[in-house]
């Protein structure tokens, strides 16, 4: 009789009331396992399902007489020919959350379907139920998902409005929280029903993680999630396994081109927007200074998150045309994957000149060249610093001109 437990939550449009769609259904199925027919009556008693289409419309006098007796009402030969509208067998009320929402009937000898009604009536009043919650959890989920959104696009007038939608939605805001941000690239948002496909398949596996406990598809290239932090010294080391194990999972059965950005830890509402915002300047960090890269970390990246969101001004023009006049004049690029090499192996001439596959002669003229060019000595800690501070500038002002 549980058979029909897993229909459609559309056959419900208002869960204090049984719709036609869903009346017949459970006729339907019904029948289909105890061979009597069925009626199923709204809470005015008028008969909205049946076996029998003709009596669909009607009024049933004994599923009125359940209804006011909140309880069964059994139809016999006599009463059949002293009512209108009704054949001899059982009804009985359908309740969901103390509320009669309608009637069961079940058409036949009174003695030999009574046995089949209290199961039919409890299976109908668990299919409710179970309607019920699903339809609570999605409603649940649409709210988290718009809780996000307003962590995504928060200003402080939001703040109040929304401390008080976590505390409805039951999310404990002094939990510390990371947030998460999967891309497609550009190669995988040409087809929009397509990227949309993927970024749905990603929520699924995500939605199986009881860490994560909200989860919205941005756009079409993103996916963001915030995922309680647990305790424990292993915590970057169990977030990053979890993510290449998301990557390895996306890989295999999408086989899509994704970076993903981890934000800071952090707790409260203004915690959860620093949350979102590392993770996004991360990932744009990320995507302009080291393309190669598939993870960004905001741990890893809070030099290069620095000058994200920096405005232009007359020194960020001065850092950015430094750059650019060295571009200018290293036309074959080698002076500046120098210099990033340099950078990178913290200026240990034997690795750097061993990654750059030149002699250390080369590499020591490579650096001259660079000073020359930019009056910028790399042997020196605050000329570097402002060589590298000029290519990220550099860098960034390209994706995003002023």
């Amino acid at each position: 009789m549980s058979s029909f437990l897993s229909m459609d939550n559309r056959l419900v449009s208002d869960m204090s009331k049984l719709t036609r769609r869903l009346a017949q259904e459970i006729v339907r199925r019904t029948m289909n396992v105890i061979q009597y027919n069925v009626n199923v009556m709204d809470e005015h008693g008028v008969i909205i399902g049946s076996g029998d289409n003709r009596r669909i419309g009607q009024l049933h006098e004994g599923a009125v007489i359940a209804i006011e007796r909140r309880g069964r009402f059994e139809v016999d030969a006599d009463l059949q020919e002293k009512l209108s509208g009704v054949q001899h067998g059982t009804n009985l009320v359908i309740e969901f959350q103390n509320e009669v929402v309608g009637v069961i009937g079940i058409t036949g000898n009174p003695i030999e379907v009574e046995k089949y009604g209290q199961l039919v009536k409890m299976t109908a009043e668990m299919y409710l139920e179970q309607l019920y919650l699903q339809e609570q959890a999605q409603w649940d989920k649409r709210l988290r998902e718009d809780f996000l959104l307003s962590v995504i696009h928060a200003s402080p007038a939001d703040y109040p409005m929304m401390k008080d939608q976590a505390k409805r939605l039951g999310i404990d805001l002094s939990i510390p929280r990371i947030a998460c941000i999967l891309e497609l690239q550009d190669d995988q948002t040409g087809d929009e029903v397509q990227a949309l496909h993927m970024l749905q398949q990603v929520v699924s596996v995500l939605q199986q993680r009881e860490s994560v406990d909200t989860i919205t598809i941005r756009n079409s290239s993103q996916v963001v999630w915030l995922q309680r932090v647990l305790s424990g010294r292993d915590m970057q080391e169990r977030i990053h396994k979890g993510i290449n194990t998301l990557l390895v999972s996306a890989r295999d059965k999408w086989n899509p081109s994704v970076k993903v950005a981890i934000g800071k830890a952090y707790s409260d509402l203004e915690g959860l927007i620093k949350c979102y915002t590392s993770a996004r300047d991360a990932l744009y960090a990320g995507r302009v200074i080291s393309p190669e890269q598939t993870v960004y970390d905001a741990n890893d990246f809070i030099n290069e998150t620095l000058f994200v969101n920096l405005k232009p001004t007359w020194n960020t023009d001065e850092l950015v045309e430094l750059a650019a006049s060295f571009v200018k004049q290293d036309k074959l690029g080698e002076l500046w994957q120098t210099l990033l090499t340099y950078i990178e192996e913290n200026g240990d001439q034997q690795l750097i000149a061993s990654k750059l596959s030149i002699h250390r002669n080369t590499l020591r003229y490579r650096l001259q060249r660079i000073y020359e060019i930019t009056d910028k000595d790399p042997w020196n800690l605050r000329d570097l610093f402002t060589l590298q501070t000029a290519m990220w500038l550099y860098l960034y002002r390209k994706i995003t001109p002023k």
